[in-house]
């Protein structure tokens, strides 16, 4: 089962989940890059993407898993896994979009998780306007011949660990979520991040708006 499949049926084991009709945004393509989006509401939790791509005829791949919290007060979770030949890229970032800050005595089962892994080289990709907001528990690992079962079963122990936390944490304003996570989206609109610069390439300032804001983060445009 591939990434994006596994985490949905992992979140759907605690959640029920609905899916979305998205239209014609549920395929894209360009510039030999298919992109294929599917995106669900969890109810009682948030939105859900599943993003998936694949371009070089084939020999690259990319899923990307968003979970944006809408009526609890977690950070915004982001899983990409690219594979480029025997190359492989995993990267669990956790975003601060929070209404109050989070304690650090809170790390310690995340922390956990991400040093299990500390054999494998770090993945470095540069400086980001985002960096600050990435909490430090965020895991980002590059790695040839390892088994994929390795960076699987990492993804899912951040997801039980997320899940676990979803169902102990009180509600919070739903409106003022969202707008935090607004402000994140626009700004990562504004200023850019690796794949959404390549979007906006590929397909415009506008299907680039409607993708990030309203598909990736369960945004109303």
């Amino acid at each position: 089962m591939k990434m994006n499949e596994a985490l949905l049926s992992q979140l759907k084991n605690t959640y029920r989940v609905v899916e979305n009709d998205i239209g014609e945004d549920a395929k894209l393509s360009a510039k030999g890059m298919t992109f294929r989006l599917r995106t669900f509401e969890a109810e009682g939790l948030g939105h859900v993407c599943l993003l998936s791509m694949s371009g070089m005829l084939g020999l690259m791949q990319m899923q990307t898993f968003v979970l944006s919290p809408e009526t609890i007060d977690l950070p915004l979770l982001n899983m990409d896994r690219v594979s480029v030949l025997s190359r492989k890229t995993q990267m669990v970032e956790f975003y601060r979009t929070l209404l109050t800050p989070e304690s650090d005595d809170n790390f310690a089962e995340y922390m956990w998780i991400k040093n299990k892994d500390t054999d494998l080289k770090d993945y470095v990709s540069g400086e980001h306007w985002y960096d600050s907001l990435l909490a430090p528990y965020s895991y980002a690992k590059v790695s040839t011949g390892i088994s994929i079962k390795r960076f699987d079963r990492t993804c899912s122990e951040y997801m039980r660990e997320y899940i676990r936390r979803c169902r102990i944490e009180k509600p919070c304003s739903k409106e003022e979520k969202m707008e935090k996570t607004r402000a994140f989206a626009q700004q990562l609109i504004d200023e850019g991040g690796p794949a959404v610069s390549q979007f906006r390439k590929l397909f415009g300032d506008e299907v680039t708006s409607r993708i990030v804001l309203h598909h990736m983060y369960g945004l109303p445009l």
